[in-house]
């Protein structure tokens, strides 16, 4: 059996492959909706969040040999992409107050026009019922070159949006809507409900896209954007308003050493340790974000002369990813979120003789057991390793197994698995050592919890 002393660039290329494939209006005056002594009326608000459900529209193609080697490399229930969203929407429908719904980016497969007019539709469905939608795009949404359709084994391009055609049909889903838009890119700020200002803050990087070929993964913030973002988070704090964020790049780690670990580095917004903490000197303590498809919850906390100032960074898992979730929350009248996690169990589509949650779970750790196998025992002239089957037959699946207690939270590793860690982590070999890191880190739960949690850190 080889060494393990190719593990720390096994598992950068086998992370990338598994995650690589695994909006302009100038600056308007604000109504502030405020009772006649200018200050807001306090009240209880209630929003929903799903993240990521990367809606596919199947007349571009669902069968053929094409379409089955871009699912190989990429597990995302796409096919059932369409039916998710039906299921999530009318979850949302039968909750008994939602003020209004957020979407923290990558709203389609890979930003197919067809794709974006069909998913707008169904955002229409909630908005006729009066649920008002803000969304704000992710990485696969804009300029993308790699949107495409599929027919036996071509793989045809398909016409993708711009960032001007972005907010033009997604102008009834806040950027006809907002009270400020930046003129630098598709952040923009609204007030759906009196006394809330959401911040939808723009950290995608899709003007590189068609130059590369591909779109870029990574986000960061121009310093435009950024100063636009602190000069409006400073008025919200003058007008009394309480502020939630969203963008679709963690604002913070959501596992210990996440933006050091390739790709870990493109899920988390360039320079988050020092965004992170301007944003929440300047007010900015509860962000809502996506992007990774796993259902995370993490806090950070800084000194501010002898006080304590905050982040909770919201991560939602992905629509069309094991567990499904979307979340509820609520904002009460003393500014203490508490936030509650849903999830699809069951849509109009053949799963054949298992339930929805079962057959979801299975698509995921099946698909990553298989990639990373695969990965393993490629050949190293071919962009593999050359493991030997042992050595891969037993590394897939923890790798597998690692990743899919992630996406789901609340992590709980059993007895054995903190074993086979501890057995990684005594080791003499570096790499080895690393191996165990990277599986303690996975397994590690950072509070608070995933699923639920109350946060009690927004400030007006």
């Amino acid at each position: 059996m080889k060494s393990y002393k190719t593990f720390f660039s096994i598992l950068s290329i086998l992370l990338a492959s598994v995650f690589f494939l695994a909006a302009c209006s100038s600056d308007s005056d604000s109504d502030n909706s405020n009772d006649d002594d200018g200050d807001v009326a306090e009240t209880s608000w209630h929003f929903a969040v799903f993240s990521d459900p990367h809606y596919y529209d199947t007349d571009l193609g669902v069968t053929g040999e094409a379409f089955e080697a871009y699912l190989a490399g990429d597990r995302k229930l796409l096919r059932e992409s369409e039916a998710i969203l039906n299921a999530a929407i009318d979850g949302i429908r039968s909750e008994p107050e939602v003020d209004f719904v957020i979407v923290p980016g990558d709203l389609t497969k890979d930003g197919e026009l067809s794709g974006h007019q069909e998913f707008a539709a169904y955002l229409k469905t909630l908005e006729d019922g009066g649920i008002p939608v803000y969304v704000v795009p992710g990485n696969h949404d804009v300029n993308n070159p790699h949107a495409h359709s599929y027919s036996g084994d071509e793989v045809t391009d398909t016409a993708y949006v711009s960032s001007e055609e972005f907010s033009e049909i997604y102008a009834d889903y806040g950027y006809g809507e907002s009270l400020y838009r930046d003129p630098n890119s598709l952040s923009y700020v609204a007030e759906p409900v009196p006394g809330l200002w959401i911040f939808a803050m723009d950290s995608c990087q899709y003007d590189e896209n068609v130059s590369l070929g591909k779109p870029v993964t990574g986000g960061r913030f121009t310093q435009e954007t950024l100063d636009w973002i602190l000069e409006r988070l400073a008025q919200a704090q003058a007008e009394n308003k309480t502020v939630v964020g969203m963008m679709h790049h963690g604002l913070l780690e959501h596992f210990t050493g996440q933006s050091v670990a390739n790709p870990g580095a493109e899920y988390v917004v360039e320079d988050w340790g020092t965004l992170s903490e301007q944003l929440a000197r300047a007010g900015l303590n509860l962000v809502f974000t996506g992007h990774y498809h796993a259902q995370d919850i993490t806090s950070k906390t800084w000194d501010d002369n002898g006080e304590t100032v905050s982040l909770t960074d919201v991560e939602t898992g992905s629509l069309v990813s094991y567990p499904n979730p979307y979340r509820i929350v609520t904002i009460d009248q003393e500014n203490v979120a508490e936030i509650e996690s849903r999830f699809v169990t069951d849509i109009e589509y053949d799963t054949g003789e298992l339930a929805f949650p079962d057959y979801a779970e299975a698509y995921l750790s099946e698909g990553l057991t298989g990639l990373a196998y695969y990965t393993l025992t490629l050949p190293a002239d071919q962009g593999g390793y050359g493991l030997d089957p042992d050595m891969a037959t037993l590394i897939a699946p923890q790798i597998a197994g690692a990743y899919t207690a992630h996406y789901a939270g609340d992590e709980a590793p059993t007895p054995e698995i903190l074993a086979m860690i501890d057995t990684y982590m005594q080791s003499d070999d570096p790499t080895v050592q690393f191996l165990g890191q990277m599986f303690l880190a996975l397994w590690t739960d950072l509070p608070p919890g995933d699923t639920d949690a109350i946060i009690e850190s927004l400030q007006k």
